[in-house]
């Protein structure tokens, strides 16, 4: 459980990144859900600008009914079409998260399904299950409510995410499986949200327009995440209520994490069909590293449940809910999606956040259309982009992306019912001078000058493994910066 250091070769990382592109084209499945939606995620708040260390601040104030239906409106205007009874643009709206007030949910619920029907989109939520909740402070400050660092009960020191530049501290991880944490997702998700979104699915179904609900998303990259000062593994207090000691530890501390998170998918997703809304519309939300790519990482002392945050793509799975993942293009992911989804039947699926930009490069590298293909092509019920809206649009990649003239016209391709055509060559060219590409030069130049230059060999090994550690955490600035440093160095 303890976590151990990482060390990555620096042949290994090249082949890692390099990889990140190899996705094969397949052919449209035979069966898909009888409508599917593209969505786009509308966020009820930002992270807040000064949660890099520090106290975590709580979410801001949800924006009003006028502020949400302006950006819902522009994106109705840009595309142009609102789809047919098979094919229906959406828009997600959340965080639906624990620092918001009952009175602020339901109201955010009522004005999203207002929107829907005066615009003629559907609307679609998506639940934070468990990050912003430093409002909260009658549950966090119940020591029970709180992940542990350890067996002696020692509390987290926040929940780390490494969405930018720089890591951030949210508030304290919690403790999936505590009598508190676990009472009141059952009461939010139940008797607030599940009980507001119901009522106005009802008014729809009585005016015969079901098909603008696209949905509800339970949880927002469920995980058990790391520890904000130490990035360590947690996971103690709940295996501490499931009996365990550090006299009795598990046999199988992996296996019983992995039981932890998808039983608190369960919890949310319990309490919201319990409310009365179809189990079809209901999805998860995780994030995974592809097994291909961990398989060429040669970590030593770190399991591929705890590189996911014990959060693999079978925990997606479970009753009362359809699986969701998160779909940023990585090698490997949408194979593994595939052969997952294959084995569990082929159910009806949300790609619940995702773009055509990779993360490691911040450049769409590959075409919308193949994009959409990949999810709608493959039983996908749900496809939620993210990025519009957000920020400045000429310097937020995702918004470019999102609202690209050839984006939106794979929009109105799916929408009008067309089929969507998978095509990844163009998929190599996107590595021109980006992050990859850098690594590529690293991988032709770095071996014949190590050759000549052996006492440099320990500041090289040192570089490498700040690159190595810049990538898994997300930060791909300081990524790019590592690699410059390499290639300045060595003269490439």
């Amino acid at each position: 459980m303890e976590r151990q250091s990482r060390q990555v070769t620096g042949g290994l990382l090249i082949v890692l990144v390099l990889s990140l592109f190899g996705i094969s084209t397949s052919t449209k499945a035979a069966d898909t859900p009888s409508t599917q939606y593209l969505a786009f995620q509308v966020f009820t708040s930002s992270l807040p600008p000064n949660s890099a260390g520090g106290d975590a601040p709580p979410l801001s104030a949800p924006p009003s009914k006028a502020v949400v239906k302006q950006v819902v409106q522009g994106i109705v205007d840009q595309i142009g079409t609102t789809g047919d009874p098979h094919h229906k643009l959406a828009f997600i709206i959340g965080p639906l998260a624990f620092d918001y007030t009952d009175a602020q949910l339901q109201q955010i619920v009522r004005d999203a399904f207002e929107i829907a029907g005066e615009l003629n989109i559907a609307v679609g939520f998506h639940i934070d299950d468990s990050m912003f909740w430093a409002r909260r402070s009658d549950l966090w400050r119940d020591p029970e409510n709180v992940e542990w660092l350890n067996w002696e009960g020692t509390l987290n020191t926040g929940r780390r995410i490494d969405w930018g530049p720089q890591p951030a501290r949210l508030a304290p991880q919690m403790c999936f499986n505590s009598a508190g944490i676990q009472a009141e997702v059952t009461r939010l998700a139940t008797e607030v949200i599940g009980r507001a979104i119901q009522q106005q699915v009802s008014n729809l179904s009585a005016q015969g327009r079901s098909d603008l609900f696209a949905g509800v998303i339970v949880g927002w990259e469920t995980q058990l995440g790391l520890d904000f000062a130490t990035n360590q593994y947690l996971g103690y207090c709940a295996l501490s209520n499931l009996g365990f000691s550090k006299a009795h530890p598990p046999q199988n501390p992996d296996a019983e994490l992995e039981k932890v998170v998808q039983n608190f998918i369960q919890l949310w997703a319990s309490g919201i069909k319990h409310a009365g809304i179809d189990p079809g519309k209901i999805y998860s939300h995780t994030a995974l590293l592809p097994r291909s790519v961990f398989d060429t990482m040669n970590v030593s002392n770190v399991s591929y449940a705890q590189i996911n945050h014990f959060a693999p793509p079978e925990v997606s799975f479970g009753t009362n809910y359809n699986p969701g993942f998160s779909t940023y293009p990585q090698a490997g992911l949408m194979e593994q999606l595939y052969d997952t989804l294959n084995q569990h039947g082929n159910p009806g699926w949300a790609s619940s956040e995702g773009s055509t930009v990779n993360p490691a490069t911040l450049e769409s590298v590959v075409k919308p259309e193949t994009y959409l293909g990949w999810m709608f092509n493959h039983h996908a019920a749900l496809v939620t982009i993210f990025g519009w809206g957000i920020g400045i649009q000429d310097k937020n990649p995702f918004w470019q992306a999102a609202a690209s003239s050839q984006a939106l016209e794979a929009y109105r391709k799916f929408l009008s019912g067309q089929p969507l055509i998978e095509d990844t060559t163009d998929l190599t060219a996107n590595l021109s001078g980006s992050l990859p590409g850098k690594i590529q030069k690293i991988q032709a130049n770095l071996p014949a000058w190590l050759s000549h230059h052996p006492d440099q060999q320990n500041k090289i090994a040192r570089l490498m493994t700040q690159l190595d550690q810049d990538i898994k955490a997300g930060n791909y600035q300081d990524a790019s910066t590592s690699a410059d440093t390499i290639l300045a160095l060595i003269g490439s």
